[in-house]
């Protein structure tokens, strides 16, 4: 039988690829979304959300594909498909993007989702159906359930995907470089299968669609291009992608401009921000010996610094590109006092003994949980073992201006007494950003009075352009605005990020529940019409992604962030998918109701016991390898399990393979969906860590009852 013999040639090097190619797109392409918008969790939430959501559609109408010989054929086109997609997928992202929005808007919560709904749709859609056709056909040849095998096997491709991506491609290649790679490796996998199985037909078109693609990339700089859509009126002098981001410098009436992942980071000539963000601390000082600067070199704010009569200059960034940008741009290394250092801002706190006199603190806003980090009262209390007596901290937010809406009255008064409660002074500079100045000695806002006492000279700072009198009226004006009831910022509570998610929906005139309504609705919908095992599904994908991401984001607070140990734990992750999934399958011999329900209590005694585990680790202070190996396992027997529950669960179904298959699959993807926006944007910021977990857990047992 023709179906058969084909069959039997390449189905699970296809269901490899399958996830090879997904796991690639999805980085590479999330990447290049942020990049356009913006992005904080909510952004990447959304986008994660419509991923799946659409993964699981196309997984909905691969069920509608007949068997019979045909399936092969099948699969040879929608690999081919897949191929390509990513790369026309990131080119249609950026080409389109001028039509839908106008150039400097920022785009809210419904563009940045019907937006990525779009531009995903072909491949996620098309990856869906292709798991659908791929569980069908192996189910059909072996004459067995074998969905649970192909779950596993392509979790295997994602792992295998994510090692090549982090330890090669990713540090070496640019965006469009990578997904031409992939397009090349996938449809010579194609036309070699099509002409091995006689398709000659889908292997010429495959061909010629090859020789196109291959003389466009040839012919066209595509990065240098699409990075172009996004600065029109600028000349594009420089793009460079890494793991850190995206760096593109432009060039405009003769200024220069540096921007990461399309966010202006600094301009040449832009005094007054490179004057505020140094003499405002440094003159509170009598004598600062010792400066420690967190991020924002590329300000030149180091040429400011000199004019202190400083001894030494420790600057930290976790962004090599952004040292190499300085070096080579801005001269800064012909600073002899300058020592770079390439490390994430708390484990260099964590690792160094000395002492500094000013601590210069330029780190973006939280609009992530990873940068709430920088902001915490556990952050300014390790901080504190490296200052010297008298010493001085200098942290800036976005300007207040002079009416604060309710959402950044709370927003100041958070980060205001996380400060006070850690240094015995802290006063608020309301200039061209909101500068936070913390010390245990005496500040003055008489900063123009001293800077002229000192003979310092500067541009912008000074008695021309500040008035000290005034200066002082509005910053007393500020701190009594302030809330004095708000919680304090912490690495396990991060209510400072919340209140930025927060500001920013306002600033669409936005509800902060909104999001969560819409997909609470949409996911319930389906929840609710599932019988008792398939909502088992999608709370074991709902907790795993949500445990996951608590596990990613805990070990970042207890160890500091490294770009290689995060990949690295998802790729653990992913193979603690394929290790479940494939060991159940095979372990035992008959599937029932309550081997599923075992699995599901272990879920819930995980996610219960997780708070406590983070307490005793938090306590123990362990060294960093043995941390490192406990998270691992962490990660591996939340995977494991939520592996193992979709391999019963495929087995425990209704009706045929397809349908089982369809059913399974995009009730996971749906409860994997909902724990990336429901978990990062509400459960941690309102709960903290600990208290997310808990009602995971409750989850989870409320429908193992059912």
């Amino acid at each position: 039988m023709i179906f058969k013999d084909n069959s039997q040639i390449v189905t699970r090097p296809s269901i490899i690829l399958l996830g090879f190619i997904a796991l690639l797109s999805q980085v590479v392409l999330l990447r290049e979304f942020l990049t356009l918008f913006n992005g904080n969790e909510l952004v990447i939430g959304i986008i994660l959300a419509n991923w799946m959501l659409l993964t699981g559609l196309g997984a909905f109408l691969g069920r509608f594909l007949k068997k019979g010989s045909k399936l092969f054929k099948w699969r040879l086109v929608l690999l081919g498909l897949l191929s390509i997609l990513p790369l026309l997928s990131v080119i249609a992202l950026h080409f389109f993007w001028q039509v839908f929005f106008s150039v400097g808007i920022m785009p809210g919560v419904f563009p940045v989702f019907y937006y990525s709904f779009i531009i995903l749709s072909p491949f996620c859609i098309v990856a869906g159906i292709l798991f659908t056709l791929l569980s069908k056909e192996k189910s059909l040849v072996n004459k067995s359930n074998k969905i649970g095998d192909v779950y596993a096997w392509e979790s295997v491709g994602s792992v295998i995907g994510g090692l090549i991506l982090n330890l090669f491609l990713i540090w070496f290649l640019s965006t469009c470089q990578i997904l031409f790679l992939v397009f090349l490796f996938v449809v010579l996998f194609v036309i070699i299968s099509g002409i091995r199985s006689r398709n000659l037909l889908i292997s010429g078109f495959f061909t010629l669609i090859s020789i196109g693609v291959i003389f466009c990339f040839w012919g066209f700089d595509i990065d240098k291009k699409m990075r172009e859509k996004s600065f029109p009126g600028q000349e594009v002098l420089y793009t460079k992608d890494s793991p850190f981001g995206i760096f593109v410098t432009t060039k405009q009436n003769g200024q220069i401009n540096y921007y990461q992942n399309n966010v202006l980071i600094s301009s040449t000539g832009d005094i007054i921000s490179k004057e505020e963000s140094v003499h405002i601390a440094m003159i509170q000082h009598e004598s600062p010996k010792k400066v420690l600067v967190l991020s924002g070199i590329i300000s030149d704010m180091i040429h400011e610094i000199m004019k202190y009569p400083v001894n030494s200059i420790d600057y930290v960034e976790f962004n090599p590109e952004i040292i190499n940008i300085a070096k080579e741009n801005l001269k800064a290394d012909s600073v002899e006092s300058l020592s770079f250092i390439h490390k994430d801002a708390v484990r260099f706190l964590k690792s160094e003994d000395k002492k500094y006199d000013v601590v210069l603190i330029n780190i973006p806003e939280p609009s992530t949980i990873q940068l709430n980090r920088y902001y915490t009262k556990e952050f300014f209390r390790t901080l504190k073992h490296n200052l010297n007596k008298d010493a001085i901290v200098s942290l800036s937010l976005p300007s207040s201006a002079n009416y604060m809406s309710d959402e950044i009255k709370r927003f100041l008064s958070i980060i205001y007494l996380t400060l006070e409660s850690e240094y015995k002074n802290v006063v608020i500079f309301p200039l061209n950003k909101d500068f936070l100045i913390a010390s245990n000695n005496h500040i003055t806002t008489a900063v123009a009075q001293k800077i002229e006492n000192r003979n310092i000279q500067t541009d912008y700072v000074n008695s021309f352009y500040i008035d000290d009198e005034l200066l002082k009226i509005r910053s007393d004006e500020l701190v009594n605005q302030l809330d004095e009831n708000v919680p304090l910022n912490t690495d396990f509570n991060p209510v400072f990020y919340q209140s930025q998610i927060k500001m920013w929906l306002d600033h669409f005139k936005i509800s902060y529940w909104i999001p969560a309504v819409i997909i609470l609705i949409f996911s319930g919908f389906f929840f609710f019409k599932a019988n008792n095992i398939y909502k088992g599904v999608f709370a074991a994908g709902f907790a795993g992604t949500s445990i996951e991401i608590v596990l990613l984001l805990v070990f970042q607070v207890m160890f500091g962030y490294v770009y290689m140990v995060v990949g690295f734990f998802i790729m653990i992750f992913m193979g603690g998918l394929a290790l479940g999934a494939y060991h159940i399958s095979k372990r035992f011999n008959t599937f029932n109701k309550g081997l599923f329900r075992k699995l599901q209590y272990m879920i819930i005694i995980f996610s219960l016991l997780l708070p406590f585990i983070f307490l005793l680790l938090k306590t123990l202070s362990l060294p960093d390898v043995l941390l490192f190996i406990v998270f691992t396992i962490l990660l591996l027997t939340i995977s494991f399990v939520t592996g193992g529950i979709f391999s019963v669960a495929s087995k425990l179904g209704v009706g045929n393979y397809s349908e089982m298959a369809s059913k399974t699959y995009g009730l996971d993807l749906l409860g994997a969906a909902t724990g990336a926006l429901i978990f990062t944007i509400y459960l941690i910021p309102m709960l903290g860590f600990g208290g997310s977990m808990l009602v995971v857990g409750l989850f989870n047992l409320l429908v193992s009852l059912k």
